[in-house]
């Protein structure tokens, strides 16, 4: 089964794919019905800029099909805002008496600038670039209007289009949420848990306390002699101050001193982060990020290694402007997902003699007894899932930040 954040970022996908699809279609109706619709009001030639539009729009939407990105969306807007100009304009422009009748199939072009989609895997972008692409789509047209001098013909389609594409992505936003809040926060759970045991233990000492002192002396007193020697007196006393002292209670069991694979581990991480950061990648940190981590040297710097490698093959090959780095934690082990929505790869087609994946994540991971998945597919971005044990460095072999930068070491991704 699939990450939740990869099965949704899936999903994303999948839905904006379809909205381009349905983009396609929609510019081979123009670029194939507008001339014949010419030939059957008796008109001679079809404007050549309007066909060029229309093919520099499906040209845009190639490429933000093959590489979405924000760059690319943008590029298609734009270029889609242009097309769609060119395209009214040439094809009104002294044929004004086509308005309204064909306004069905003259606005193709401006349903494709609302089915823009999304690059990334969260759904919520993909409502605003629609909304972009209506208002440009509209805009363009009031403009031709006017220069053309011609009443304003918006049709209903463009809205129609965009209300069931905003339809589409915000259920997806709600489900996303829905899952969200259905699945518990097992941090905000343990640390609940560790609460309650602390106040179990609370009040297992109280009883005890009130059990050795208080009761005690109550039933000395009632079945002793009737007068106290020194001895009891000051067993006594020594009782009262027991009990007048505030820090009695305080003794309670603590969670273990991290060692200092902990800080080692947290420390790597961000300077891996911060370092990807500065080379223009965006890194987003998300859940566990509060855990403790008690591991071995080794483990820890093939923790740091994999985190590096798994980051250094998104900037040098996926093509994406951002990751994400999910953080969990169990009862024996720490595990990390890195996300990006780049585009992706086909994991058969991996060359033997390419050891970025091979020798960076899986070998280092593998060789402290962790485990590795790949999910990837050409278009659909690439998740790696790495899970490494959690152990108690024995005394005196504790991790150091310089230690586990060098068994770290550098990464061939």
């Amino acid at each position: 089964m699939l990450p939740r954040a990869v099965a949704a970022g899936v999903t994303v996908a999948a839905v904006a794919r379809g909205a381009w699809a349905i983009a396609a279609v929609c510019l081979v109706i123009a670029l194939i019905g507008a001339p014949e619709l010419y030939a059957r009001g008796g008109y001679t030639a079809f404007p050549v800029v309007s066909v060029l539009a229309v093919v520099a729009m499906l040209a845009a939407l190639v490429a933000l099909v093959i590489r979405p990105s924000l760059l690319t969306i943008v590029l298609y807007l734009v270029v889609g805002s242009a097309g769609v100009y060119l395209f009214l304009h040439g094809v009104l422009d002294g044929h004004t008496s086509l308005l309204p009748s064909a306004l069905v199939l003259i606005n193709r072009p401006e349903v494709a600038l609302v089915l823009v989609g999304t690059a990334g895997h969260r759904p919520m972008p993909a409502v605003f670039w629609g909304i972009g692409g209506f208002l440009a789509g509209a805009g363009v047209t009031v403009l031709v209007c006017a220069q053309l001098a011609i009443p304003i013909e918006l049709g209903n389609a463009p809205a129609l289009a965009l209300a069931n594409y905003c339809a589409a992505f915000l259920g997806l936003s709600l489900i996303q949420r829905a899952q969200r809040t259905r699945v518990p926060d097992y941090l905000q759970l343990r640390d609940q848990a560790r609460q309650i045991e602390i106040a179990r233990g609370i009040e297992n000492r109280s009883v005890a306390l009130l059990h050795d002192t208080v009761l005690n002396d109550l039933a000395l007193i009632i079945n002793g002699p009737e007068q106290l020697d020194g001895r009891m007196t000051a067993r006594m006393l020594a009782d009262v101050q027991t009990m007048s002292d505030s820090n009695i209670l305080a003794e309670v069991p603590t969670a273990e001193v991290l060692d200092a694979g902990d800080a080692a581990l947290r420390n790597l991480v961000m300077a891996i982060v911060s370092d990807f950061q500065w080379r223009g990648l965006n890194v987003e940190v998300t859940g566990d990020t509060g855990a403790e981590f008690r591991m071995a040297p080794e483990v820890v710097a093939a923790a740091a290694g994999a985190l590096r490698a798994s980051l250094e093959n998104i900037l040098a090959h996926s093509g994406a402007e951002s990751a994400e780095i999910i953080v969990s934690l169990s009862n024996t082990a720490a595990t990390w997902t890195v996300n990006d929505s780049g585009k992706g790869f086909d994991i058969s087609a991996i060359g033997a003699d390419r050891l970025g994946l091979r020798s960076s994540v899986f070998g280092r991971v593998e060789s402290v007894g962790g485990t590795v998945k790949v999910w990837s597919a050409p278009g659909n971005g690439t998740s790696v899932l790495f899970s490494l044990p959690i152990m108690l460095a024995p005394s005196g072999s504790e991790a150091t930040l310089d230690d586990a930068h060098a068994k770290a070491g550098p990464t061939d991704a």
